[in-house]
């Protein structure tokens, strides 16, 4: 009898421990260490995906006093807002409602998500604002922030066409080519389509050397896929 009590105890020991610790990993850690939370599977898919910032929303941010690091740490420390969000499984894009006080203030965000898609568009909601659903965006965005992939690039080499016409960027790094997304990247939504089912980006963006680039990418095993190129100097296998 003493030694299924010393067993019971040791059992509500160990639950009690548990239970602190869980405490202590869901205040401290957050989406670190809670990656199962619905909160945190929401901010750890905007994490797996490029933010951008559409130059239509550049003079809200300022209007508000946000700089590029602020919109970023919505991904780390907002609060999502289900209530306020569209997160019907049958509706793209999903929207979501972030907030966070910064600077003495509070802030809400609203982040896109599409469905075949590797970009999140980033709108700035003023106090009364609602949601809003933009299956079709105008003008163009910047890059805000790109995952931490060093395989997150795939240029298509099945294709002598696409091969040839990437001959100047395979003597790039994957690297370089990350960096020139991050630094100057632009996403041209007038001449991309983020509702079909392989959703087409037309992006733009330049390497330190000046060269000017734009590419019809899709969004193909988790990387970024390169279908076509564009620059302005014609090279020989695109008059064969």
């Amino acid at each position: 009898m003493d030694i299924k009590n010393s067993i019971w105890r040791r059992f509500q020991y160990y639950g009690i421990g548990f239970i602190i610790g869980l405490i202590f990993v869901v205040v401290f850690f957050q989406n670190r260490g809670c990656a199962w939370l619905p909160a945190n599977r929401v901010k750890n898919t905007f994490l797996d995906k490029v933010l951008i910032l559409p130059d239509s929303e550049v003079s809200k941010f300022k209007l508000a006093g946000l700089e590029e690091l602020d919109i970023i740490s919505f991904l780390n420390n907002g609060k999502v807002n289900f209530g306020a969000s569209i997160k019907d499984p049958n509706v793209f894009p999903k929207s979501y409602v972030l907030e966070q006080k910064i600077h003495g203030k509070e802030h809400r965000i609203q982040i896109s998500l599409y469905e075949d898609s590797y970009i999140a568009p980033v709108h700035y909601l003023e106090e009364n604002d609602e949601v809003q659903l933009f299956p079709k965006l105008e003008g163009k965005g910047s890059f805000l922030r790109i995952p931490r992939d060093s395989a997150l690039v795939f240029i298509n080499n099945k294709s002598s066409y696409i091969t040839c016409k990437a001959s100047e960027l395979y003597s790039q790094e994957p690297s370089v080519l990350i960096h020139a997304l991050k630094e100057t990247g632009k996403i041209d939504f007038s001449k991309s389509n983020l509702m079909l089912p392989k959703a087409e980006h037309l992006l733009e963006f330049q390497f330190s050397n000046g060269q000017e680039v734009k590419a019809k990418t899709i969004w193909f095993e988790s990387r970024i896929s390169f279908k076509d190129f564009f620059w302005p100097e014609s090279l020989p296998c695109e008059n064969n």
